[in-house]
């Protein structure tokens, strides 16, 4: 007999799905989608939109709630790369545009695509890791989250270089770069890329990248932008100490030139086992960094610092790799509007006007706003060179994001955001923005994200892609009138 809580939870359901207008009228060739996966024995699950309950809980995926929801023809989970390689071969058979999604995590929803009726190749059940210690690498399937990545290989004692937020999937976030904790150290999750397994526009399966120069060298910084489908990643990982320590140097809101100075000053001279971050709210700024050893070592290298920047309050954790980096982060997540914006700072830093400007805006600002500036000066990152990979943003001392939480002005919100972005980048900061902090409103994308890369990055998609199969607002196009040199 059926309970009355079960027939609330169906009509919640139903309203929940319904609330995204989901639309009345199927996607052209739908009914030929359906039958083409039968026949090419797709295994893994595939949820159209007439299974509410399922097709909604793909679409809830996104985290971003600024995002406007597009509506895909069906998601399919693919178990193997046969799954994709056979997805893919009914897109083309039907000139469906396809996406595949690893985390759910792209800032402006493209894990969707970018209008409705897209494919979308959830990647989550390709989820294997084979780790060998003895050749200190891993083979990572793109539908892990961090989490689990950095749990197996802290397992075994190592660790690798990528970002800090437990719920983002390595696919998206290693081939487009990776900034973290440990990139001064070993470099970005993008340069320890070693080989990679993907299906291409056409169908075919390339299972060593490494005997494709070109399309190595692009998936290390574009991989992720449109050249075909990463189904696992062979990454080299790294020993790492038992201990590791964190700290937090909390300061008052008047001491943010001072703190910015100080760096300048010494940033790029720290150990390369310590990485620190800027903090910048409303009201204070904070440092927090992670150094791979003792508290003791990591107080002897921050001594100086200190001494010229009189913390008011300090605190020291020492914890191994795993823990210290996720934390408790792994008990939820929660969902919010957002809005980032992503700032290159070269080796001069950041001058007094750009100081007074960054704390104006702070101040004034009519939504939550958060700014962060991470040290890459004076680590592994800035030891490739430019053309090295498609990883283009070589040479700076920190990248700036800002990230605001978006109310009920929001609107205004956002133009205030884009106004004081456009000023701030024009007369302060670098010409260039972090692909992974994808940015929909962004101006001369291609150039910002890739720079003088950007042509070859589009010959090579030529190449592999020749008809645009992966194609979304900012994925590498197939031609371009445009030049970043």
């Amino acid at each position: 007999m059926i309970s009355y809580l079960h027939i609330i939870y169906f009509f919640i359901v139903i309203i929940h799905v319904f609330s995204y207008h989901l639309p009345v009228s199927k996607c052209p060739e739908e009914d030929s989608l359906r039958k083409c996966l039968d026949q090419y024995y797709v295994k893994g699950p595939v949820h159209f939109r007439d299974n509410f309950v399922a097709y909604n809980k793909d679409l809830n995926k996104q985290f971003n709630k600024r995002i406007i929801i597009h509506f895909p023809v069906a998601f399919v989970h693919p178990i193997d790369v046969l799954d994709v390689q056979n997805t893919i071969k009914c897109a083309i058979k039907l000139t469906y545009p396809i996406v595949a999604r690893s985390g759910g995590h792209s800032f402006e929803g493209y894990g969707l695509g970018d209008k409705d009726c897209y494919l979308i190749v959830d990647l989550v059940n390709l989820n294997k890791i084979t780790i060998d210690i003895t050749a200190q690498t891993a083979v990572v399937g793109t539908g892990n989250l961090i989490d689990k990545f950095y749990y197996e290989v802290n397992q075994l004692g190592f660790a690798f270089p990528a970002g800090s937020c437990p719920y983002v999937g390595v696919g998206g976030l290693i081939m487009g770069g990776g900034l973290g904790f440990l990139n001064r150290k070993f470099g970005l999750s993008s340069d320890n890329i070693l080989d990679a397994q993907i299906v291409l526009a056409n169908g075919t399966v390339v299972y060593n990248v490494k005997n494709y120069p070109e399309l190595l060298w692009a998936i290390r910084g574009a991989g992720n932008a449109g050249y075909g489908i990463v189904t696992d990643l062979t990454l080299r990982i790294y020993p790492i100490q038992k201990v590791i320590s964190s700290f937090y140097f909390e300061y008052d809101f008047d001491q943010i030139p001072l703190v910015f100075l100080l760096m300048h000053q010494l940033g790029s001279n720290l150990h390369q086992n310590l990485t620190t971050t800027i903090i910048i709210n409303s009201n204070s700024t904070t440092i927090h960094g992670v150094y791979l050893g003792s508290t003791s070592k990591l107080q002897y290298h921050m001594k100086e610092f200190i001494k010229l920047s009189t913390p008011k309050n300090i605190s020291y954790i020492e914890n191994n790799w795993y823990n210290t980096i996720i934390g408790d982060q792994k008990e939820s997540e929660d969902k919010a509007s957002v809005k980032l914006k992503s700032f290159f700072i070269d080796s001069k830093g950041l001058s007094n006007e750009g100081f007074k400007s960054l704390m104006k805006f702070s101040r004034n600002f009519r939504c939550e706003i958060i700014s962060t500036a991470t040290l890459i000066g004076g680590g592994q990152i800035n030891e490739i060179r430019r053309h090295e990979t498609a990883f283009v943003h070589r040479g700076f001392l920190f990248e700036m994001t800002i990230i605001a939480t978006l109310n009920s002005e929001n609107n205004i919100c956002l133009q205030e955001l884009e106004k004081f972005s456009q000023e701030f980048q024009r007369n302060y900061t670098s010409y260039e923005g972090y692909q992974n902090i994808i940015d929909r409103q962004l101006d001369n994308w291609q150039c910002r994200y890739y720079g003088e890369n950007f042509e070859r990055l589009v010959e090579i998609k030529r190449k592999y892609d020749p008809y645009n199969l992966f194609h979304w607002n900012q994925s590498i196009p197939t031609n371009t009138k445009i030049s970043c040199i």
